[in-house]
């Protein structure tokens, strides 16, 4: 009688753990400002998929990107200096895949925007003192920018991209676009409209 109590107890424990588990697998990743953020579980599950993959869809994500910098320009009252934002790891250069290659997807819309008069700035989350050795690398990738702005010493990610911002603000331009791949990127003001990239869970930083 011990023996079968034991045995169904056992087995009961046993359906309940694979249950946990199942729930735990079927679980939507947790988000912030309507973007997913990575958890160690999430990141566990998640692979980089090929470069073409990943190129692909950020081709996908920035397809209407000429069209919001149409819709600001027309919509900007007269005088007003328009500006897009760009991250550089992963967004504008492929520091994972093929550094220092492009992002061919986000180099286009960066050349539409400035042969439409808007002005491009990097806002990155690189230390400033080590933006010296990237300079050369997006002119030779192809860029053309005004300016560029990385985290102060102790300085955490959105607090410095929000700073940078206001810095573009400050000069006298408006932000009507800002890609990046990740949520600090995109989160603050100044921002105009975000265009996120992806992560994948904040696998591709």
């Amino acid at each position: 009688m011990r023996r079968t109590l034991r045995s169904v107890l056992a087995a009961v424990a046993l359906l309940s753990a694979l249950s946990a588990a199942s729930v735990a697998e079927a679980a939507p990743a947790p988000t912030v400002d309507g973007h997913r953020i990575a958890t160690h579980a999430h990141a566990r599950r998640t692979t980089l998929p090929p470069r073409k993959v990943w190129l692909a869809k950020v081709r996908t994500k920035v397809a209407g990107a000429d069209a919001v910098i149409d819709a600001a320009l027309a919509a900007a009252p007269k005088g007003e200096r328009p500006a897009m934002v760009l991250d550089i790891d992963n967004t504008s250069i492929q520091t994972h895949y093929a550094w220092p290659k492009p992002v061919r997807p986000v180099r286009k819309v960066a050349r539409y925007a400035a042969r439409h008069g808007v002005t491009l700035f990097f806002v990155t989350g690189r230390a400033q003192r080590g933006l010296t050795q990237v300079e050369p690398v997006l002119t030779a990738a192809g860029y053309r920018y005004q300016g560029i702005c990385g985290r102060r010493p102790g300085e955490g990610l959105t607090a410095g991209k929000q700073r940078c911002r206001a810095g573009i603000a400050a000069r006298g331009y408006t932000v009507v676009l800002d890609i990046g791949n990740r949520a600090t990127d995109l989160r603050g003001d100044h921002v105009g409209t975000p265009i996120k990239l992806p992560s994948y869970y904040g696998l591709l930083s």
